[in-house]
This record gives structure tokens, sequence and C-alpha cells, in this order.
């Protein structure tokens, strides 16, 4: 057993060292932000529960509102006149047709996340006072939410004390070499930064789930040493659940783990009693509140097979019923290989692009010495193919941070094993003279591969962050956190709902309830009345880049359906602002209805709130709140564009074919603020002297440089 010494003191100080400056490089200047839905919607969440509000989301789900609604005993597919009359009923017998505590949209309860990664950062929200938003309101030049970088702290925080317990769990299993190779790809690997500042549960995953190996290779080897080996198994079953509670896609490893360990360890299937007691206790909780606001023991968490069915649980979200959901049982067996072989091509990549933990597979095959480390790399296999499986279900195929991903927690162990492998054969099949020089040449070029594009990054990663630490640069686009926290929220009411396509950054920098955006403008009249029902209605619409920057027309299409031409419209007009702009959403048949309530082409181009600088820029609907503007703009409204326009040039997110057309605009509003100005010269001379009129005009002319970029 190799016992952490006072040799391995002096490579854990560097070990420590590096990886608090590359974290805080990784943290100070190149953090842009959250840039993924799951870490916003855990972060609202979370604040709901600072603020003593309990699991409630300002994301409500079309489908959870309509499961929600239908048990407690509103059918919101009827009409109005029959939910009238059955709450007439009701109100006869004394009763009320809908229980608010069984639901209410103002305080949804969360059935989608697990809970563990939300009430860590709800415990520290509520240290900072996080849960008292204006406090935190993005008044200033910073373009970087600051409690976003508290939720990423969180992340760095436990990226630290992942690769500080991976060092000692390795240096136990292993030696000091293997222990600090591994910690070091882990700190030079582009993805761990990444997750480590990304807000996602995957670096306390990692956490828990490194100690549960830990307390597996402690349990074999006492086993093999003839003692009891209980106490440790359940500890290890108490690690894997808490992996469980930050990601229900822990799921899948831990059924690993209990088949691992119902096999191991004699008499065979015991032994995995324990786990499974420990697991049930630890869900007996999320469960029973799932299972009494959705009918599920997983409430809309199922939903997300969807991601690796059809390509976007949000599909799935925001129908109404499940059985709307077109998918097809063939489709599935077919998705579900498809995927399995997808995770195998993009291993490399989602293991974080780490050499030697490709030779884990190899490493299988390779009996070492001490039979607890070889049976430990059995249990750690045993979980990652049903991990496979479940990412195969649980996950779209995509290379990158994702929620459903989580081949990164095997990455350590699969780097230890694959090392020692190749280490071994070094030492079996090399001369003497050589080992030591081909071990370091390995070692060496392995750290590279993984390290370079960190290292050839790291000067402009650092440059950048320095010239812009005053004001950041934020996730734009598709997410432009000044906007939602400043603009959106000061343009809503407190009580009206936001359709979106960024319901979850709309519930976390605007504090404001969103629905996602169903197919069918009948669905969006279903969701309406429901909300009529409890005092509520859809205030605004927002569309952003997130529905059309990273999908062609025939996925915008078949994910929005009759919401198509309201989520193209910001994208068409953009392209033919400088012609005969092209209008989309107004004239859709089946949004004429929607078209009528929030406003005309008119009055969105008069108080686009979100406007940027971009061709994916996001527009707002919100009804009611605009005066038609006329012809030509007024003097002072050109002025207050031109404003707008010096405001947006000096961004450093607006591009250089935007900056020239902000440019060009600048100008024409200039040429005509001096028209008008020269009209009002002339109408105040022919008051007080017509004869020097007609000289007047002729002899003045516009400057021809106006408005320049110096």
């Amino acid at each position: 057993m190799n016992e952490p010494s006072s040799a391995s003191r002096t490579p854990f100080i560097i070990i420590l060292i590096l990886l608090l400056a590359i974290t805080g490089v990784q943290y100070l200047f190149n953090f842009n932000g959250l840039g993924t839905d799951a870490a916003m919607d855990h972060a609202q969440i979370a604040r709901n529960v600072a603020r003593g509000q309990g699991m409630t989301t300002n994301w409500l789900r079309p489908i959870q509102m309509v499961s929600g609604s239908t048990r407690a005993g509103l059918n919101p597919f009827l009409s109005d006149a029959q939910i009238h009359e059955q709450e007439a009923i009701r109100a006869g017998q004394g009763e009320t047709l809908v229980d608010p505590e069984k639901f209410n949209p103002y305080a949804l309860r969360d059935t989608r996340n697990a809970p563990l990664n939300i009430l860590t950062e709800a415990a520290v929200f509520r240290m900072a006072g996080v849960h008292k938003f204006d406090l935190w309101s993005m008044t200033g030049p910073s373009m970087i939410y600051l409690p976003d970088r508290i939720v990423a702290g969180i992340s760095c925080m436990f990226f630290i004390l992942s690769v500080l317990s991976c060092y000692y769990i390795l240096l136990r299993m292993f030696d000091v070499t293997i222990a600090c190779f591994t910690c070091l790809t882990m700190i030079l690997s582009n993805l761990f930064l990444q997750y480590a500042t990304s807000g996602l549960p995957q670096m306390m995953m990692l956490f828990f789930f490194a100690w549960g190996i830990h307390f597996l290779y402690t349990a074999l080897q006492n086993k093999e040493e003839n003692r009891a080996f209980l106490w440790p198994l359940i500890g290890s079953s108490i690690c894997f659940s808490c992996v469980c509670l930050t990601g229900w896609i822990g799921l899948w490893p831990m059924a690993g783990f209990l088949i691992f360990a119902g096999i191991r360890f004699k008499p065979h299937g015991l032994y995995c009693i324990p786990g499974l007691i420990t697991l049930l206790l630890f869900l007996a909780y999320p469960i029973y509140i799932n299972r009494s606001l959705s009918g599920g023991f997983f409430g809309t968490a199922y939903y997300t097979i969807f991601t690796g069915l059809t390509g976007n649980e949000e599909i799935a979200m925001n129908s109404l019923v499940s059985g709307s959901i077109p998918i097809a049982a063939q489709k599935v067996v077919t998705s579900v290989i498809n995927n399995i072989l997808t995770q195998g091509d993009l291993l490399y990549e989602n293991l974080g692009n780490l050499p030697l933990a490709m030779v884990f597979l190899l490493a299988l095959l390779h009996k070492f010495k001490r039979p607890e480390v070889n049976q430990s790399k059995w249990g750690i296999f045993a979980m990652w193919v049903p991990a496979v499986i479940g990412m195969a279900i649980y996950t779209s195929n995509k290379t990158g941070i994702s929620l459903g991903q989580i081949q990164i927690l095997f990455a350590p162990f699969f780097t230890a094993y694959g090392t020692a492998f190749v280490l071994n054969l070094i030492a079996r099949h090399s001369n003497k003279e050589l080992i030591s020089i081909l071990r370091g040449g390995v070692l060496l070029i392995s750290l590279l591969i993984t390290s370079l594009p960190l290292l050839l990054n790291l000067p402009h990663i650092v440059r950048v962050g320095i010239l812009t630490a005053s004001r950041g640069i934020p996730a734009w686009p598709p997410y432009y956190p000044q906007g939602l926290n400043r603009d959106l929220r000061s343009q809503t009411a407190e009580k009206d709902f936001i359709l979106t396509d960024q319901p979850a950054a709309v519930g976390w920098y605007a504090d404001r309830k969103a629905i996602g955006i169903p197919k069918m403008v009948e669905q969006f009249m279903v969701l309406e009345r429901i909300l009529k029902f409890h005092g509520g209605k859809v205030g605004s619409i927002l569309v952003t880049p997130s529905s059309t920057s990273k999908m062609n027309l025939r996925t915008i299409a078949s994910s929005y359906g009759e919401f198509t031409p309201l989520v193209l419209e910001g994208t068409v007009l953009f392209q033919t602002k400088d012609k005969n702009p092209v209008y989309l959403f107004d004239h859709s048949q089946a949004l004429a209805p929607l078209a009528q309530r929030f406003g005309t082409p008119d009055s969105r181009s008069g108080n686009d709130s979100l406007q940027r600088p971009s061709g994916n820029r996001p527009s707002t609907l919100i009804p009611h709140m605009a005066k038609q503007r006329k012809n030509a703009p007024g003097f002072e409204e050109s002025v207050a564009r031109l404003e707008e326009i010096i405001r947006l040039t000096e961004a450093p997110v607006t591009e250089l074919e935007d900056m020239i057309a902000l440019v060009e605009e600048g100008n024409k509003l200039i040429r005509h603020c001096r028209s008008i100005l020269h009209d009002a010269e002339l109408r105040i001379q022919t008051l007080s002297n017509p004869e020097t009129v007609q000289d007047k005009t002729d002899t003045d002319e516009p400057d021809s440089n106006e408005f320049s970029l110096t």
C-alpha cells in the first residue's frame, strides 16, 4: 500500500501551486459568464431556495404546467365556459376548483433537476446576499453578471477539491509519478477548465465519484487482507448516491456499482443490498415530491431521454402531453445504438483530450500485481458501461460541456490505469538504460498533447482578460445578461410571464417567470388559459439567437412549428433592413392573433429593448408599450438614436460589419437632423426677413464627413 509520505510533499506542493494558478487564470481572465441553460437553471432555482421559496423555478416547462394543472383539478383543454361551469359547481359544494398548494404557476416546484448542486449554491447565495436581486443589478459598465462569478467560483472550488482528492487516492492506488501526472493532465486540460467555470454540477459529481472509488478500493483491499469491508462499501454507496443527487445521470454508473458489488463480494448478490438501501434513502424525498406533483418518479427529468432520442429535450418539454411527442418505437432502438457508437467516436474529446486515458481499455487486459488495484479497474469499467448507455439516451452526441455528459468523471482513473499500463510495458520490454528516458518521454509527450491548446492560448487569454477586466466579454451570442437584467426586467411587469426561447436566462438574469415556446398557437392558448385562471398572462415575447444561430431552417421549423415565422423574423429583418424590410410574424395566418396583440413592425422597431449590433440580435415584442412611429423620426428621437449608436459602436462585441452599418445609419440621422434644423432656421428667417431666404438656400450645403469611428 502506498500511503502518502513526506516524499510526496514536494510534488503535492507543486501540483497545488499550479492548480491554483491555472484555475485562477481561467476564472479571472477567461470567464465570460454562464454559457449553458442548465447552469442558469440551477442558479435561478438556488436563488429561490435562498429566498425561502423552496425548490421553485422561474422556468415553466409547458408539459409540467399542463400535467400539474390537470392533477390539481383544472383541465386546460376545456373551454373557458366549461371551466367556469366546473368552478361554479365546486363553489356550490364549498370547494375550490384548484388547490393552490398542488399547483401554482407563481410557485411551481422544479421536478427536472437533482437537488444537491442547487442546495449548495443556495447556501452560498444566502451568505452572499444574492437572493436580494436589486443588490446585484447590472447598473455599472460590467457586462458580466456578478452572481455568475459566484456560481463559477463554486464549480472552481469543487474542481480544486477534486484534483487534490484524485492526487491522494491515486497516490494510495499507484505511486507519486502516476498521481502527479494524472493531476497535471486534469489541470492543463481545456475541458476540465471549462467545466471548472461552467456552473454545471460535473465538478461536484467528480468530487463524490473520486471518493466513491476510494472507498471501493478500500473495501477491495480489506477483502484481500481478510478485514471488514462492509463499512467502506457503505461509504462508497453514500458517495455514489451523492453523485446521483448531484445529477440524475449518475444513476447509471450507480447501477454498475451495485452490479459489481453484488458479483465481487461473496455471498454473491448480498452486498449490493446496502448500496441499494442507501440509494433509496437518498432518493426517497425527491421521488416522493416528483410523484406527488407529476405522477412520475422522476418528474420532468424523464423527458430528458428525448435529448438522445430526438436530439432536443425541449421539444418534449414544450409539448403539452407526452402522447404528442413524435417518436416511433423502432426509432428508439436505432437512436440508442447510433448514440452509443457516437459516444465511442467522441470518447477522446469527452475524456478531456487525455491520450493515455484511451489506453484504459487495453489496461483491462493487463493483470496488475496488487489484487485490489486489479479488481478496482473492473469496478470502474462496470460503472462506465451503463454510463455510456445512459449518456446515449440522456445527452446529445456533441463534444464540449453538457449537463448529461459524464465521461469527465472517469477521465482521471482511465488516465491513471492507462499510464500504469504503459509504464509497465516500458519497464518489461526495454533496456535498463532506456527505461527512464522512455518513461519520461512518453509522459512528456502525452502532457504536451493535452496542454498544448491551453499553453498556446494562454498569453492571448491573459492579454484579453486584462484589457477587458473592467467590463468583461459576455457569452454573446446567444446570452446578453445586461439586456435581460436591466432592459427586459424594467419593461415587463413582475406578475407577467415571458414566452421565450431562453427561459433559463430570463429566469436567472431578469428574475422573471418564463415559458418555453410551444409548436402550435393552440398550445399557447392552453398555457394562457392556465395562467389566466391564476390571474396571470403572457406579457411579452423574447426571441434570441438561441433559436437560429446553431440550427438550420429544417430543424428550426421542426422545433417551433407554427411559431417558426416569429423565431426567424429577427434574422430576416436584419438581412433585409437596407432594402425593403421583410416581416414574417405579422403575415403568418396562424400567428395573426398574437401579431395583433403584441404590436406591429413599427412599434417593435421603436422598442427593441435588446437591440444589438448583430445579425442574430434578440427581439422583444411587448404589447401596448409603444407609440407608432411617424414616417420620419423627429429631432429628439433622432438624437436619442444617435446616442444609442455611439454606445453600440463603443461596445466590444460589435462586429466590423455591424459597425459599418451603424456608421451609415448615423450619417443618415445626422443629415436628417441638419435638415430639420435647416428648415427651422428658414422658417424663422422667413418670419423675420423673407428677402434673405433665397440667398441662404443657395449657399448652405451639408458637410460630407458627419460621423466616423474615430
